[in-house]
């Protein structure tokens, strides 16, 4: 108790300098609180458990074409009730940092393929799917530019140009289209593959992947081995997975976020490190008095490093454990609300085990200098800086 009271006494001397430490903890671990989910999402195993959709992408990179004259013959395979395809256009409104997620598929298949959507009003979606110039756009899309049916909207693509070699591609707005869930998320554009393949300059008959509704969701791993199975030794091999995994390659593919969270996290840890032991070092330093005083009462040079761990450890406890609990009610809400691979997302034991290592850790490393130099510190010189 005694060395309790020693603790929470020396941590009451500097509450300005406490506040600011404690909150670098804070935002240390709640850094770390929320990268460390998803970094368990990219080591996670593909799943094909109740998955009743199935991704069927080009087995060398996801950024690699297929046949569109797959669709045909993965249709044939038994417990197979729908295929779809889709192509990632790469569009941008107005300027190259507005970025619009724009994809190309077959306007009579996506209502069927994509059950998170749904068309309001029948009268546009049919004049959307009989004009193969139009566009259909989600709701919060077009509320947020002010779109209506009928306009003619310029899109910019990064990936594909125009036969006379046009980037810009005009489009109609031929509906609109609201999320399945009042919490969908529409900010999307669907354009119609038939007039997008005629006009393209290159890729003709080609598609980005297919999306593959199958019957029993038991048998979708055999269904998956059997669409690769199909394709096998030819010059376009693919590679079936579910949705979910569908995401996390997407995500491989743009870049190795798994390097980066790691590095960031690194940095953030180490630049902890510096701000609390600078802290920490100016607070020995002004109580060299007080450690000579508790020398010559009886206290070893073990007792006075013991307090000065044990300081350490209350900082990166208390603000560690704060900093992972907004962590974890971040992560629960964006698992809640989100779908696919996001849904993946939680803060398990596995993540507080890590995190208390970390506390752990980081205490022990900051509280070290510290603590030698107040051993080292001899009774007359911590005399001296009482006068």
């Amino acid at each position: 108790m005694r060395f309790l009271s020693l603790i929470l006494a020396n941590a009451s001397r500097g509450r300005a300098r406490l506040a600011f430490t404690l909150g670098s903890v804070v935002v240390a671990f709640l850094l770390l609180g929320l990268m460390l989910p998803v970094l368990r999402v990219f080591d996670s195993r593909v799943d094909f458990a109740d998955a009743n959709r199935l991704m069927v992408l080009n087995k060398a990179s996801m950024m690699r074409p297929l046949p569109i004259n797959y669709k045909d013959r993965i249709a044939e395979l038994d417990n197979v009730e729908e295929v779809g395809h889709f192509t990632f256009f790469g569009a941008a409104y107005q300027s190259g940092s507005n970025q619009i997620p724009a994809i190309v598929t077959e306007p009579e298949n996506f209502p069927v393929m994509v059950e998170e959507v749904e068309f309001r009003d029948a009268d546009a979606l049919s004049n959307w799917q009989a004009d193969p110039s139009s566009i259909a756009v989600g709701r919060d899309l077009a509320n947020k530019h002010g779109w209506k049916i009928g306009d003619l909207v310029p899109l910019h693509s990064s990936i594909y140009n125009r036969s006379d070699g046009n980037p810009v591609w005009t489009f109609r707005v031929g509906a609109i289209f609201d999320g399945a869930a009042e919490d969908s998320v529409t900010d999307s554009v669907v354009i119609p593959y038939e007039y997008f393949n005629n006009e393209r300059i290159k890729g003709e008959d080609t598609v980005g992947w297919f999306a593959v509704r199958i019957a029993d969701a038991n048998k979708a791993e055999a269904t998956g081995k059997a669409i690769d199975v199909l394709f096998e030794n030819s010059p376009n091999e693919t590679a079936t997975t579910t949705e979910r995994a569908f995401a996390k390659s997407f995500l491989n593919q743009v870049g190795d976020f798994k390097t980066l969270i790691g590095a960031t996290l690194i940095l953030v840890f180490w630049t902890l490190i510096l701000i609390t032991a600078n802290a920490q070092m100016q607070s020995i330093r002004e109580r060299f008095g007080d450690f000579a005083v508790m020398r010559i009462l009886g206290f070893r040079k073990r007792h006075i490093t013991r307090i000065i761990l044990s300081e350490s450890l209350l900082t990166m406890f208390s603000g560690g454990i704060i900093g992972m609990a907004i962590a974890g009610i971040a992560v629960l809400i964006v698992s809640a609300k989100a779908e696919a691979l996001l849904s993946l997302l939680s803060l398990d034991w596995r993540d507080w085990l890590i995190g208390a290592g970390m506390m752990i850790a980081t205490g022990v490393i900051v509280a070290t200098i510290p603590a030698i130099l107040a051993a080292r510190q001899n009774i007359i010189d911590g005399l001296a800086e009482t006068l």
